[in-house]
């Protein structure tokens, strides 16, 4: 006799619970009360034969078995929702694929292009996230992110590094020497200040005063770009720019950075055999990285 599956309102209190690490905030999503989430939840258990949950007073936390059970059930509802999006073309396979908005635009927009040419049997939908959160709900087959850190369940692998090193507009007047960088316009940017690359050169006392300054590097490249100052510009950000002439490279000194771009993915997902394909294509695209052409001295 089949198994009668548990109550889809029993399955959304445990994913919102989940998510939320809350029976509050869960109850709160799906318009339920808190007693009502408890209940599902409880159910649930008695069913598995396993705490979903360790209760600590009003806090909850996962247990292993409910992080293990709610990446299954992750998986299994990324199905269902595929089942109601539109069809892709006969014979493709579709591949969700997330990445920060500055990786979304400045690395991956020019080269999948040449992923799907080499792949005629895929379909790419790109989607902007902030983080890991859709790989692990389910909603992105993988993420492709900068400085990402650890996270829990899910599979990571190194695609490339990262350095900063000083850009701008071409021009006449561009500074010929490190030191000659108190008499640009500094574009400053909060994440990666300039005391990062002037430490390289020896130049830790140089005034930087703040000319402009922008909070997001894409932001810091764009004023780079229109001429308002000198940038420094993470090195796979700007290499597009760099190639098409729109920056120059004014030395060769770089700071290397900690942080590096990674591709996470869940690994018990059904789409395994596409992710690894795209995220060894990336890895070679990606490194090595071409030297950019330096500012004549």
């Amino acid at each position: 006799m089949p198994v009668r599956p548990p109550s889809l309102r029993a399955i959304a209190a445990f994913e919102a619970a989940a998510r939320h690490e809350s029976f509050t905030k869960a109850a709160d999503e799906l318009n339920l009360t808190q007693s009502a989430i408890s209940h599902a939840i409880r159910s649930l258990e008695l069913r598995l034969g396993v705490d979903l949950f360790d209760r600590f007073g009003r806090t909850v936390a996962l247990t292993e078995p409910g992080r293990a059970f709610v990446s299954r059930l992750r998986l299994s509802l990324s199905l269902i929702s595929e089942a109601f999006e539109a069809p892709g073309r006969p014979g493709r396979m579709r591949l969700v694929v997330a990445a920060t908005a500055g990786i979304a635009e400045r690395i991956l927009g020019a080269r999948l292009p040449a992923f799907l040419a080499g792949h005629p049997d895929r379909e790419l939908d790109l989607r902007t996230v902030t983080g890991a959160a859709e790989v692990s709900a389910g909603d992105a087959d993988v993420a492709i992110l900068y400085g990402a850190g650890a996270c829990a369940g899910l599979t990571q692998r190194r695609l490339a590094g990262e350095a900063l090193f000083p850009v701008a507009a071409p021009g006449v007047d561009l500074p010929r020497r490190p030191e000659d960088l108190i008499r640009c316009a500094l574009i400053h940017q909060p994440e990666h200040p300039w005391r990062l690359w002037l430490e390289q050169v020896g130049l830790n006392d140089l005034p930087t005063s703040a000319a402009l300054t922008a909070d997001n590097h894409l932001a810091a490249l764009e004023l780079a770009r229109g001429g308002a100052g000198v940038c420094l510009a993470r090195g796979l950000l700007a290499r597009d720019d760099l190639r098409a002439g729109r920056l120059v490279r004014l030395f060769d000194a770089e700071a290397a950075l900690r942080e590096d771009y990674t591709a996470v993915w869940n690994p018990a997902s059904h789409r395994a055999d596409l992710i690894r394909p795209f995220v060894d294509w990336l890895a070679a695209v990606l490194e090595p990285a071409v030297a950019p052409v330096l500012h004549a001295a």
